[in-house]
């Protein structure tokens, strides 16, 4: 069945690896087919040549590359990723998280704003001690109050539900409701505590920056 019959497209695609100059242009004929905006990639190389020219081949095709954060050898910290932003060019270096990654809300919102201006890309899915891949209401993770800190953080870029295989069946059920609670929270201003908290930790993170 095409996608298109059913009024969809692919925006965004996962792969996997990408540490050679080469390895981006493999996918690129199936990307392009698709018509597919940018795909996210696992960061296999620290060199910033290397990941110069995987941009390039990527840029040729009109697809934009999100490396994912903290899961490789690589762009492991904020550090690094400034670093190397620095060499390439910061507007060419695109970011994915994983809110399951981070020990909590709080410590995912400080992650957040310290890569502000990198990320593109938010993967959902919950979590339960160390099990991770959960459907985001099945989890320690409270979803619905992450969008109320994202919308007053005003981001405004990609977020995937990522599950585990098994409940590959949850996804429509759970993009529905979590739509139906995005569009209740309108432009109306946030619950008050809540913009003190996130202050509180934006300035956590500049007061450190500044060390």
């Amino acid at each position: 069945m095409e996608l298109e019959d059913l009024g969809l497209r692919i925006g965004q695609v996962r792969v996997g690896y990408l540490r050679r100059r080469g390895d981006a242009e493999r996918f690129m004929a199936l990307l392009d087919y698709l018509n597919v905006d940018s795909m996210v990639a696992r960061p296999g190389i620290n060199d910033a040549n290397t990941l110069a020219e995987l941009l390039d081949e990527a840029s040729m095709y009109g697809v934009r590359v999100i490396w994912e954060f903290g899961v490789g050898d690589f762009l492991r910290s904020p550090g690094e990723v400034t670093e190397l932003a620095n060499e390439v060019s910061p507007h060419r270096l695109g970011l994915a998280l994983h809110v399951a990654r981070e020990r909590g809300l709080r410590d995912f919102v400080r992650r957040f704003v310290e890569l502000s201006g990198y990320v593109k890309a938010i993967y959902f899915s919950n979590k339960r001690g160390g099990f991770f891949g959960l459907p985001i209401f099945e989890g320690s993770i409270d979803f619905l109050k992450l969008m109320k800190v994202l919308q007053v953080l005003r981001y405004e870029e990609n977020i995937i539900l990522h599950y585990l295989p098994s409940y590959y069946g949850r996804y429509g059920v759970d993009l529905e409701v979590l739509n139906s609670f995005i569009n209740s929270l309108g432009g109306g201003g946030a619950d008050r505590r809540l913009v003190k908290s996130i202050e509180r930790i934006v300035s956590e993170v500049l007061g450190q920056g500044q060390e």
